[in-house]
């Protein structure tokens, strides 16, 4: 029954094997966590009320998992309290290997280089990142089910390659970076600060400008959806003059060759604001710039050369100064030392200067940072425009829209006399959606001009910031530091993108085996997922099939999604569902049953309502059931409860 224990159970899972990582996955999971309380709240909620009343001040959960018939893991945690029942901030995780029935010596999870995290990938047993698509409430499989499916994808892949590890530890360095710039000495705060300031409007303008770039490309396509559906309606009348497939076949022909016009006038815009400025500039000035960027890239690399080796010159001046073989008879006089040092630093010196020929004197674009010269190179590379292509361009743009009036003045005629006022209404609904995704569309362009501005001006107060704040950080040896943390999370941004199509391919093919095992209906061919998560479902003939969103197909779903994930990890461990069956009908209860007990080599651990898994289902699936439990509850008083599990009670005789 709800409230007797069940998702204690999957709790307790959970905590023991990944303590307070276990967390952020257990929201992910779908079980209820509170944010701003974290773990300590999770654990003194979570310590049994008996225990507390009793003045006892521990709590522990234990899991054993079998390897073989002779060989398993045995995993207990164990937390501190005190007496009020506020946790202590104290826990301990004591792995034991058991070979044949008998543990061997005892291990600490964080201890003599030991940690039970490292053990769990090595046993290749549910690592924390993907254990969501092992251990979850059926419920989040709902959650996951009402969302869109591309959403649903970008959610499981993440889980899968690690995103939600990298995202913490992006945040993690960044509050790590702001501690340590808070150790450096101040040079020019204020002017950071406003800096600072601008860059972070500017950004939350661009990310604005995008947002509303997406909302009027959304609202395009759905107004194209109710185009569509007037077309029908409007031929369904009469207004194709008896040929229905005219009538749409042009209208779409006109909206092909919209899109073609926007394309190209897109184009035109790039190269007036890209390429064409520069040719506005004297040849002998751009090619100055080039030489220029050259001997400044030189010049940063034998810079770069230096610093790195200047470390190594104090290093060896000890060494030497240290020497005392062979010995100095009579010894050297504080005249000679100094004599000596002062030659040393010339000869140092003399390694590095004059710096080589072809270096730049001066580093006059010192507001291109690390590679920015080099990227500002291969950009000249690319800026050649000739008349021709513009002219192309124009006579295009000329072509295109001519064939749009024809085919407008075509569709006109097409439509026929409108008798009774039918076909006249519907014609000005499609006029006016029409105008509406006209207006769409130019939104659209003009926040992309905008969001390119933008883009350009933000490139340049990052550089300009970035300047200052080198700058700034320049006073403190935590530099070096910071720019390596900075680097690793710059990494990381660049990395998360490129990593979908690492798994969306094995991912589709496992979604494909589950789905047709679950879904009561034989056209599905198969599913595809393309490199962004947008997710195709292919009949037999290789064309998208498009279902209704019901709740039941949805679950299906999302329910053959995070069973694809399970698969593609690679982790052989056993499935825990908390109420598994959900919102199913009885055809796909059948189905995901039959699902869960065809892998045989797979431990499924189902914790159901009383309703979920009657004695019906229980006929079906009986052969593949190793052991049930009855979780029967008692209120001992004062709001708290004991559950106890019972064996073999959950389908005794005359329980249906």
């Amino acid at each position: 029954m709800n409230g007797y224990g069940k998702t204690s159970i999957l709790e307790a899972l959970y905590l023991c094997l990944y303590g307070k990582d276990a967390m952020v996955h257990l929201a992910r999971a779908g079980l209820k966590t509170d944010e701003k309380k974290g773990y300590p709240t999770f654990l003194e909620r979570a310590f049994n009320g008996e225990a507390l009343r009793s003045g006892l001040d521990t709590m522990g959960v234990r899991v054993v998992i079998n390897k073989t018939k002779t060989k398993a893991i045995d995993i207990g945690r164990k937390w501190y309290f005190r007496a009020n029942g506020n946790w202590t901030n104290e826990e301990e995780a004591v792995v034991r290997q058991v070979v044949r029935g008998i543990p061997e010596t005892p291990r600490q999870d964080g201890r003599n280089g030991f940690h039970l995290a490292d053990l769990l990938d090595e046993i290749q047993f549910v690592p924390a990142h993907v254990a969501p698509f092992f251990f979850f409430d059926g419920e989040e499989v709902k959650k996951l089910a009402d969302q869109s499916r591309l959403e649903q994808v970008k959610q499981g892949l993440e889980g899968l390659l690690g995103v939600v590890l990298l995202r913490s530890l992006a945040e993690r360095l960044k509050g790590f970076e702001a501690n340590k710039r808070g150790e450096i000495q101040s040079v020019d705060e204020e002017n950071l600060a406003r800096l600072l300031s601008t860059l972070t409007a500017n950004q939350e303008q661009l990310a604005e400008l995008k947002a509303d770039a997406e909302h009027s490309e959304e609202e395009r396509l759905r107004l194209r959806a109710e185009q569509q559906s007037l077309i029908e309606r409007i031929t369904a009348a009469g207004g194709g003059g008896g040929d229905i497939a005219t009538v749409r076949d042009l209208v779409e022909e006109r909206e092909q060759l919209r899109n073609k016009l926007k394309d190209s006038r897109r184009k035109l815009e790039e190269i007036l604001s890209g390429r064409l400025p520069f040719h506005l500039l004297p040849k002998e000035l751009l090619e100055e710039f080039r030489r220029q960027l050259i001997a400044e890239i030189k010049l940063s690399d034998w810079n770069a050369e230096k610093r790195a080796l200047e470390p190594r010159k104090a290093e060896f001046e000890t060494a030497f100064m240290a020497q005392s073989v062979p010995t100095i008879e009579p010894a050297l006089t504080e005249e000679q030392l100094a004599a000596i040092k002062e030659r040393l630093e010339a000869a140092w010196a003399s390694l590095f200067y004059p710096p080589p020929a072809d270096c730049a004197r001066e580093s006059v674009h010192d507001y291109l940072q690390e590679g920015l010269r080099q990227t500002a190179l291969e950009f000249m590379d690319t800026i050649s425009l000739g008349q021709r292509e513009i002219q192309e361009l124009l006579t295009d743009q000329q072509g295109l829209q001519q064939r749009i009036d024809e085919l407008g003045r075509k569709i006109s005629r097409l439509e026929g006399i409108d008798r009774d006022g039918t076909l006249a209404a519907l014609k000005k609904q499609l006029e006016d959606i029409q105008v509406k995704m006209d207006d769409c569309a130019e939104r659209v362009r003009s926040d992309d001009r905008k969001i390119t501005t933008l883009q350009a001006q933000i490139q340049s107060q990052t550089a300009e910031y970035n300047r200052e704040k080198n700058e700034l950080d320049k006073s403190s040896p935590v530099r070096a530091t910071l720019e390596r943390s900075e680097r690793v999370r710059r990494v990381i941004e660049e990395v998360i993108p490129t990593l979908f199509p690492l798994k969306v391919r094995a991912l589709a093919s496992a979604m494909t085996t589950v789905y047709k095992q679950l879904a009561h209906k034989d056209q599905v061919d198969k599913i595809k997922i393309l490199d962004d998560g947008t997710t195709q479902i292919l009949g037999k003939t290789g064309k998208e099939i498009t279902f209704d969103r019901s709740a039941g197909e949805n679950q299906i779903f999302a329910t053959a999604l995070i069973a694809g994930l399970a698969k593609v990890s690679g982790v052989k461990a056993p499935m825990v569902v908390d109420t598994p069956l959900g919102r199913l009908d009885s055809k796909h209860r059948e189905n995901i049953l039959r699902f869960w007990t065809s892998e045989k080599a797979r431990q499924v651990i189902l914790l159901s309502q009383d309703e979920e898994i009657d004695y019906h289902f229980y006929k079906s699936i009986q052969d593949s059931v190793g052991k049930t439990y009855l979780l029967e509850h008692l209120d001992v008083g004062d709001g708290i409860g004991r559950t106890t599990a019972h064996e073999d009670k959950y389908f005794i005789r005359g329980r249906r």
